[in-house]
């Protein structure tokens, strides 16, 4: 069975999603491992993206957390996404 690929928004729901459910701070690669399958240079790039939206923050230690509006927006998508999924 042929592998689908994953697009820009299921990808970064699924970061956004691992950081709702563990919402003590994880470090980057943490949350690469357990949230995505991409290559650790794809999932910095969504990353960088989360993170200058403003859904992510880093801190110098590499350690992620998901804000506010992370939790916010995730709380729409997961409505959204699964009415259309």
């Amino acid at each position: 069975m042929p592998r689908t690929r994953k697009g820009l928004v299921q990808i970064r729901f699924e970061i956004l999603e691992y950081l709702y459910y563990n919402p003590q701070t994880q470090p980057r690669t943490h949350v690469w491992r357990r949230a995505t399958t991409l290559s650790y240079d794809d999932f910095q790039k969504h990353l960088a993206y989360l993170i200058e939206k403003g859904l992510v923050v880093e801190g110098e230690d590499g350690e992620c957390s998901i804000t506010l509006d992370g939790r916010i927006i995730y709380e729409k998508l997961r409505s959204v996404l699964s009415s259309i999924l």
